[in-house]
């Protein structure tokens, strides 16, 4: 029998955080929603998380990685890792941009999988996180937030390749 406090996820600084995301990576299978408001230098861009992401990408026809932030010209610039996935993968990772001043304001992040599995920032800004690796509840919440944002959201086109 599985111990409930081996689900958890917590963190509390960059590594931990780093952790946190791996785990949750590896028990998702096809879909992710990831929530980061800016998409840091250094967050999931580390070989582990890189890998699982790859992973997710090529696990098939359900394959669906859908990713939301505030700045995705900042992560251009930066060359953020997660967004040359993006360039490789277009089918099964997509990018979009929230529109509305309201989603524009939300301050938190959070990556949910289909799985059950969420992790959760209050302050996005912040290396604090909570989550656990099956809570459908709260991962059920979180996506709707996040499907109601993706909706109403552009394309993010700063990151489409250029096909020259």
């Amino acid at each position: 029998m599985t111990d409930p406090a081996d689900m958890l996820l917590t963190a509390d600084d960059r590594v931990g955080l780093e952790a946190a995301h791996v785990r949750l990576l590896a028990g998702a299978r096809h879909r992710l929603c990831i929530y980061l408001p800016a998409l840091e230098p250094g967050l999931l861009e580390g070989d582990a998380a890189q890998a699982e992401l790859r992973r997710i990408a090529t696990s098939g026809r359900q394959a669906q990685i859908r990713v939301l932030t505030h700045d995705a010209e900042r992560a251009h610039r930066d060359g953020h890792r997660l967004l040359a996935l993006a360039q490789r993968l277009p089918t099964a990772v997509a990018i979009r941009v929230p529109t509305e001043e309201a989603h524009l304001r939300y301050g938190s992040a959070f990556v949910t999988d289909q799985a059950g599995g969420f992790l959760f920032r209050p302050v996005a800004s912040r290396y604090d996180a909570r989550g656990a690796l099956d809570a459908p509840g709260e991962t059920s919440r979180l996506t709707a937030y996040f499907e109601e944002v993706w909706e109403r959201a552009e394309p993010a086109w700063q990151i489409r390749p250029l096909g020259i």
